[in-house]
Order: C-alpha cells, then structure tokens, then sequence
C-alpha cells in the first residue's frame, strides 16, 4: 500500500497527484485568432493549415480554420458546449446529423464549428464572421 506522510513535502506531493488528475481528465484547449477572435481548440486538435484564410472587405469580416485529430466528436461537441457560455458567446443553432454544426454569437460576430469524421479522423471547421473592426 502506498502511503503519504503528512508532512509539507507529502502535502506537495498530494497536490501535484491532483493536479496531474484533473489535467489529464479535462484534456485543456488553447486559443487560436479567427478574423480578430480568440477562439478556443482542445488541444487534441491539430491546425491542418498553416494560418486561418480571413477576409475583410466593405466592413465585414471573416476567416476559417480546420483541425484535425483523433478526439471524438461527441466529445468536442460536449467541449464547445461548456466552454462557449463561461466566454459569453449565445448558442444559435444546434444541428446533429452523422457530424454536428453549432453556432454561436456575440457582440455582432458569429461562430459556426462543424464537426466531422474524414479519413479516419475527426475533422473540426471553425468559422467566424461579422462586423469588421
């Protein structure tokens, strides 16, 4: 049996055990910028392109950027569900047919994440459009 003593160097220990728990079981996410908008990605998801495509024309602006990775796409589905609330963003749309499109808004900006499977790989389509700054 494993025991930790209860001293400050085993309440240290006990602390970096539950740290290592609770960041391996959230999976984390960083934030990738769409046309002006920081947009959070789980980390298990990888860029496919080297920059987002973005345009700006006539007041309206708009960009794209794909992943790709090995997650389930239930599970980044569950992702954008709780992470988009706590950052302010109203759900819009909801659509679930074999992949699930979302769509979020804010602040006369719109986000729409697709979610796939292509080549044996969960595909993930973020995609911001709106007012220009």
């Amino acid at each position: 049996m494993f025991l930790i003593e209860n001293r400050p160097s085993a309440a240290l220990a006990r602390g970096l055990l539950l740290l290592i728990v609770l960041t391996a079981s959230c999976g984390g996410s960083y934030d990738e910028t769409i046309a002006g908008v920081a947009v959070p990605v789980p980390k298990g998801m990888t860029r496919s392109s080297a920059k987002p495509a973005e345009i700006s024309l006539l007041g309206f602006a708009a960009g794209q950027a794909a992943f790709h990775g090995a997650m389930d796409s239930e599970q980044i589905v569950e992702f954008y569900k709780k992470e988009m609330p706590k950052r302010g963003l109203q759900s819009s749309m909801n659509l679930r047919s074999g992949g699930a499109l979302l769509a979020y808004s804010k602040a006369g900006k719109t986000l729409l994440i697709g979610v796939g499977t292509q080549d044996g790989q969960t595909s993930l389509s973020l995609t911001v459009s709106g007012a220009a700054r």
